[in-house]
């Protein structure tokens, strides 16, 4: 009985795991959209993953532009800790702009995200991502 308990609630519940990342290329430019159905933030508002190769000393900057909402770009290291967020360029300039050195090779995580709920929380927006080394 448990078994079959278990196996009703995994079917229940699999659709509301979190898509697999898509990747991005150094380099690339891609049009988004964060929709209704995309991870909620615990703060509010919903993100979607993306993910990019980079090798150690690089460092990665990534560009989140959107006339539709409040932006907040997350980087996180190949480990799944946190390396950078931030959700303003400056005062008055609502996209965010994250700027890491990648501490090692491997494969690390975008999150694009929005602030605020409702239909201030959804919409279309550009990433950017650009690498450069020394």
């Amino acid at each position: 009985m448990r078994r079959l308990a278990l196996a009703l609630a995994t079917l229940c519940f699999s659709g509301l795991a979190a898509a697999a990342p898509e990747t991005i290329r150094v380099g690339q430019t891609v049009q988004g959209e964060l929709t209704a159905s995309d991870s909620p933030r615990d703060d509010g508002g919903v993100s979607r993953d993306y993910r990019v190769e980079a090798s150690s000393g690089q460092f990665l900057i990534v560009s989140v532009i959107s006339e539709d909402f409040d932006g907040i770009v997350t980087v996180f290291n190949p480990d799944r800790t946190k390396a950078i967020e931030n959700d303003d360029r400056a005062d008055g300039n609502l996209n965010p702009l994250a700027v890491v050195e990648t501490a090692q090779d491997g494969s690390y995580t975008i999150r694009v995200g929005s602030l605020g709920s409702g239909d201030d929380a959804v919409g279309k927006f550009t990433l950017k991502v650009m690498a450069f080394s020394e």
